[in-house]
Formats: C-alpha cells, structure tokens, sequence
C-alpha cells in the first residue's frame, strides 16, 4: 500500500513539478504515528531526494529540524527540511549548524530579534535593532517571529546567492562599460565593432559576423545596446 502510495506521490511530481513531500512523508510513516523514525526517513529521503544517508546523518537530520524539540520529525519538519536540502547539501546543513549555535544564545533551538541583534553587532555589523527584526521577520516561515535552524539556513543561503547575482551584475557592467567608450550608457555599432577588433586582433570576426551579434543583441531594433539587451546576449 504505501509503495502504490509514493507511486502515485512521484507520478504527480512529474507531471505537475510539484513536490508533494507530505504524499511521501504520510506514504512512509507506516505507523500512523505522524512522525517518522530513522528508518522511516531513510526511506522518505531516497523517495524525496534520490540521496541515501548514513543512520548517523539521518539522527542529524532528525535533530536539527526538530523545531519543538520533541526528539521527532512531523511533517512539517520533513517537509522543509526536504526544500532545504534541495539547495545546500548536507555538509553545508553541518556547517549552518555550528554557526546557528553561535547565534541561539539561549539554545532554545531559535534565534530572536534580541539574539540576532547581540551577535551581528558582536562581529561588527552595526543593525538597528528593527533591521535585525526584519530579517528575522523575511527568514521566518511559520509566523513564530523566530528564526529556526532551517529558516536560519534558507536565509543565509538567499544572501549568498544575492551576494552572487549582485557580483554577477557588477561583472557585467564591467564587460558593458569596456564596450560603452562614450559612456554613454549604449553601444552602437562603431564601439562593438572597435572592442572586438581589439580584444581579438588576430582573430576578428567579420564585418557580417559583428552585424549579426549587433543585430541578436539589438532587440528594439533602434540601433544601439542597452545595457540590458547587452546582459541578455551575453547570457
């Protein structure tokens, strides 16, 4: 029964692209107890995920998203400790957590405002104390006004990956400005014709082959690049 359960639990997957970790979670919770064991969730991780951990990992996983401190996993512990793993792996999920620790003065398993505020002006980050509490207001998911391992975990990995897309666009407005020799925030034809000339001087591309990338790129067709339709042929 609760293989025809999963079955159906992965088919939606696939045909929707939404993962329904709860269909898995209630698929594997053989007992009805709504919680799972080690080795229940060691089968709900290779369903979910495709990853098959040790029982030391999955004492981990258990531990670390007990957001009440029951010793269990419920669903919803699953649910989000699934989409989290989905982005970082499990060696980073390790690391998060000896940070987190550092953060739940405490250890009540959460982070306040009031512990955001103390540790991010102890490493030299001078937050007003309602900036801390915005942040622990965007990262927290369930409406507790805390931050927990898991949320903490999602926030820090949505700055990292801010902090990328931010270093992305600053190269790219780097590779723009080369382009851009006027500085007049476009490239006509004489600047891209001229930069490419200079950054291949043994191998040019023909006059055709510029008039074609100026043509892609030009997509307003109003004989120059934005910076934008620049981003958009480059990426």
């Amino acid at each position: 029964w609760y293989q025809r359960r999963v079955r159906e639990a992965v088919v939606s997957t696939q045909s929707t692209g939404t993962m329904h970790y709860d269909e898995i979670f209630r698929a594997f919770d053989r007992d009805k107890n709504g919680y799972l064991s080690v080795k229940e969730l060691g089968k709900c991780m290779r369903k979910a995920i495709g990853d098959k951990y040790k029982s030391k990992d999955l004492e981990f996983l258990i531990s670390c998203s007990d957001k009440d401190d029951d010793g269990k996993m419920n669903c919803e512990e699953f649910c989000m400790a699934v989409s989290v793993l989905a982005r970082v792996s499990l060696k980073e999920l390790k690391e998060q957590w000896n940070v987190f620790t550092t953060f739940d003065l405490d250890g009540n398993r959460a982070i306040t405002c009031d512990e955001l505020w103390q540790c991010m002006n102890r490493l030299g980050q001078e937050l007003s104390k309602q900036e801390c509490l915005q942040m622990v207001l965007d990262a927290d998911k369930d409406g507790d006004e805390r931050i927990c391992f898991l949320e903490f975990v999602m926030m820090v990995k949505d700055a990292e990956d801010k902090a990328g897309l931010v270093e992305t666009q600053n190269d790219m407005k780097e590779a723009f400005q080369l382009f851009d020799e006027n500085g007049d925030g476009k490239i006509d034809r004489a600047e891209l014709k001229q930069v490419m000339k200079s950054l291949h001087p043994e191998s040019c591309p023909s006059e055709q082959e510029i008039e074609d990338m100026f043509q892609l790129a030009d997509s307003n067709k109003d004989g120059t690049i934005t910076f934008d339709e620049f981003c958009a042929l480059m990426g």
